[in-house]
């Protein structure tokens, strides 16, 4: 038996918490392992840390996970492994992953291009250049685990061999939650799922939204969204995202949207909406950036859409040919759960924990 102690960025709440480590708890325990997380943001306290992202609410975060860190230094000998979820804090200060290297086999883990300046992140964020000091702790982890192929290009740059860890999704959870759901509108609903942070790259889609609203009716659902005005001629529901009703709320779509600005940041996604869609036999339309790229055989498990016009054309297919629905439902679901489905990738995860490892390099950040 191994005791792990996660330092995760946010509780089950938290997104990237919760499909980078909180679903694969009961795996970890099944295994005969005991696993303990302290999230550097409580439940209670996510919507101010990540939703209304204000640069009060950003302070009071910095200062309860500087605190909150400080005391699990104190703990790291009654555990064999210590597993970040990226960075402790956005900047240099106190440079707490090297006093935890010092003292702990450090699992270091990234699912974001996080070495970047983060688009629209505030101050504190983007003062500090990222990339030495990501590349420093990358260096000398006892391991590093990376959400796809780009982050593990920059993780190879520093010395380290890194573990691909895809994020992935509970399939079974999904196959359930879709069943439960019966579709009863007539008129298409076509979705995004996501948050505030990214609802920028929506921007890419609206003018073909336009346009297909002229040809076709549809609703657009966003789920997750910050409810905003735009120069739009079709109807919109806007939905809250919730734990709870998350994957109730994917399965009622009829088509899901996944636009995605090709920039350095994005191509460090790892798509987990498309996943969610996948999951939920939820037809796809995507720009063909970063992972989705990897992720994504055009015409067999999604439709991709690059200029205004293909994105109006793509979606009128899906919405006119049930043959083509079906076929792209079924690539997606055969692609998600052979290759990013918590079961298949257990297996990798549970053998983060094994040895023998790479030997932290000594020096650096």
């Amino acid at each position: 038996m191994k005791r792990i102690l996660f330092l995760t960025q946010g509780d089950i709440q938290t997104p990237s918490s919760r499909h980078r480590v909180h679903q694969f708890l009961p795996v970890l325990e099944k295994a005969g392992h005991e696993a303990v997380v302290h999230p550097s943001v409580r439940a209670d306290e996510f919507e101010q840390a990540f939703i209304t992202r204000s640069w009060q609410g950003n302070v009071r975060r910095l200062f309860r996970t500087f605190t909150r860190r400080v005391r699990d230094l104190h703990q790291l000998g009654d555990f064999d492994y210590v597993f970040i979820q990226k960075p402790i804090l956005p900047a240099p200060l106190f440079n707490l992953e090297a006093k935890i290297l010092r003292e702990s086999k450090m699992i270091f883990d990234m699912d974001d291009a996080i070495f970047l300046k983060r688009p629209g992140g505030v101050f504190l964020t983007n003062l500090w250049p990222q990339t030495p000091r990501v590349g420093g702790i990358c260096r000398r982890a006892h391991r590093v685990t990376v959400g796809n192929e780009y982050l593990a290009e920059f993780a190879r740059k520093f010395g380290a061999n890194p573990v691909v860890l895809p994020t992935v999704v509970d399939t079974d959870a999904y196959a359930e939650g879709s069943r439960m759901v019966k579709h009863a509108q007539k008129i298409p609903v076509i979705g995004w799922v996501g948050s505030p942070s990214t609802q920028p790259d929506l921007d890419l889609v609206i003018p073909s939204l336009i346009d297909l609203h002229s040809r076709t009716p549809f609703v657009v659902r966003i789920i997750g969204g910050s409810p905003s005005a735009m120069p739009v001629r079709f109807p919109i529901e806007w939905r809250n995202w919730n734990l709870k009703t998350e994957i109730e709320d994917v399965a009622h779509l009829d088509f899901g949207l996944a636009p995605l600005t090709d920039t350095p940041w994005n191509r460090g996604k790892c798509g987990l909406k498309v996943l969610q869609y996948w999951a939920a036999g939820v037809p796809v339309v995507a720009s063909p950036v970063g992972n989705y790229k990897e992720m994504i055989r055009d015409g067999e498990n999604a439709l991709v859409a690059t200029r205004r016009e293909e994105w109006a054309e793509k979606l009128l297919m899906l919405i006119k040919n049930p043959d083509l629905r079906r076929k792209i439902v079924e690539g997606g679901r055969r692609t998600v759960e052979q290759h990013y489905s918590l079961k298949a990738v257990a297996p990798r995860f549970l053998g983060v924990f094994d040895e023998p490892a790479k030997e932290p390099v000594s020096g650096g950040n």
